[in-house]
């Protein structure tokens, strides 16, 4: 039996382990921030953008005591009333010292020494005289133009008429007046006045919160130039949680049906 001489090789094996692959970290990052700002989107929008509920509540209405409001406004006169010029009147005494009656026709004129001519108003007829006693006779006479200069004064005319005739006038003449104008209240006026009250109103019954129960009851008094007018209101008041918004309301009878907006309130979930 031969023995082979060979010759022995060593073999070195070597195991590299290789490194893992990174993962790619930009991916997670950006989905991260994306959620993120959707978050932030969310809660802005529902900031600006709340869901609101609508809701209507039957609650009871209570009733305050009546409340008077009032106002004074002045009535502005616009209207003018003209007034003509009037004519003074009186009356003239005529004496007749004839033994023979005379008659004195309507419209016989008699002039003061100032130029003011007074005319009899109807014809009259004076009886004689008895000497040492005259006739006489009182008849009424006017001015001829209107206004304040025929209002003579006593014995303004004294004079003889003819041969037996004396007239005079043993008082003034009175009763007469130049034209002229006053300013009146005309029924615009007062419903002006009226108006302007109103609004006066308004603004004080402005002022108060509380719900009328109905319109108020409206009164006035007119004197001269002032009106007073008088608003008498009745109101109700009802209470709601203060979240709440109330859109519109309805009395009847004792009750209120208030009809409120709210934002909904998120529930709370319990887990057991």
């Amino acid at each position: 039996m031969q023995a082979v001489d060979e010759n022995i090789e060593t073999i070195h094996l070597y195991v590299v382990r290789e490194e893992p692959k990174k993962p790619y970290a930009v991916l997670p990052l950006l989905g991260g921030f994306l959620c993120l700002v959707g978050l932030v989107a969310v809660t802005v929008y529902s900031a600006y953008h709340p869901y609101y509920e609508h809701e209507r509540l039957t609650l009871p209405a209570h009733f305050l005591p009546l409340q008077t409001f009032i106002t004074t406004e002045m009535i502005i006169p616009t209207g003018i009333k003209t007034y003509p010029a009037t004519k003074a009147r009186g009356q003239l005494t005529i004496y007749n010292g004839s033994i023979l009656q005379q008659n004195i026709p309507a419209g016989m004129i008699f002039t003061t020494q100032e130029g003011i001519e007074i005319v009899i108003d109807s014809s009259a007829v004076v009886p004689s005289g008895n000497p040492p006693a005259y006739g006489t006779a009182i008849l009424q006479a006017h001015a001829i133009v209107a206004g304040t200069q025929g209002n003579i004064s006593a014995y303004a005319i004294n004079q003889v008429y003819g041969a037996s005739l004396y007239i005079r006038n043993l008082t003034s003449f009175h009763g007469g007046h130049n034209a002229y104008s006053v300013k009146v209240v005309t029924p615009q006026d007062t419903q002006t006045a009226t108006d302007t009250a109103r609004s006066s109103l308004a603004m004080q019954e402005a002022r108060r919160h509380e719900m009328l129960a109905k319109p108020c009851y409206e009164s006035s008094q007119v004197n001269n130039t002032v009106v007073q007018l008088f608003w008498t209101c009745q109101y109700v008041t009802y209470t709601i949680p203060p979240y709440m918004k109330v859109t519109a309301i309805t009395l009847v009878g004792k009750t209120l049906l208030v009809d409120v907006v709210f934002v909904a309130r998120p529930r709370i979930i319990q887990f057991k």
